[in-house]
């Protein structure tokens, strides 16, 4: 089996992220739209591990994700407060919020991820789930926010 095969080969038993990002953003969604009960959780990750689609994804993550997220929203309100211009966070649509929440509870939590990676990864949930505005808000605000929580990685 050649280098190029074997590489394909792993990476396809690697769990995928960015799908656990897809169902961490739709049972954030959901939660906020259900109001924030925790008690919705369990039932609403349950959900997306059982979809077909998603089967690739990474379930540990997802958790991981919507736990932090739900849990953490009061601090990570605040940093997004924080790089909001002219807005409330009240005005700011339930899909574009919680792709801000899961950017910068990433931002904060697993360094090990770099924030251009993360930027990027909201950006794509944007491109798929909200509208074309939304991503220069995005982008905007998780830059902001980078200056914050990874000064010394813009630096670099």
């Amino acid at each position: 089996m050649s280098e190029k095969e074997q590489k394909k080969k792993k990476k396809k038993r690697m769990p995928n992220r960015h799908l656990a990002r897809e169902s961490a953003l739709e049972s954030l969604y959901a939660w906020h739209n259900g109001g924030n009960d925790a008690a919705m959780i369990p039932s609403i990750l349950a959900d997306r591990l059982q979809q077909q689609e998603r089967q690739a994804q990474d379930a540990d993550y997802l958790r991981e994700v919507v736990y932090g997220v739900s849990e953490g929203c009061a601090d990570l309100d605040a940093l997004i407060a924080g790089a909001v211009q002219g807005r409330s966070l009240r005005s700011v649509a339930h899909v574009e919020m919680n792709v801000l929440r899961i950017a910068v509870w990433e931002m904060k939590f697993r360094l090990e991820i770099p924030y251009r990676v993360i930027i990027n990864e909201a950006l794509e949930l944007t491109r798929a789930y909200a509208d074309e505005p939304s991503r220069g808000f995005i982008n905007g605000v998780l830059d902001k926010v980078a200056q914050v929580l990874r000064a010394e990685e813009m630096k670099a």
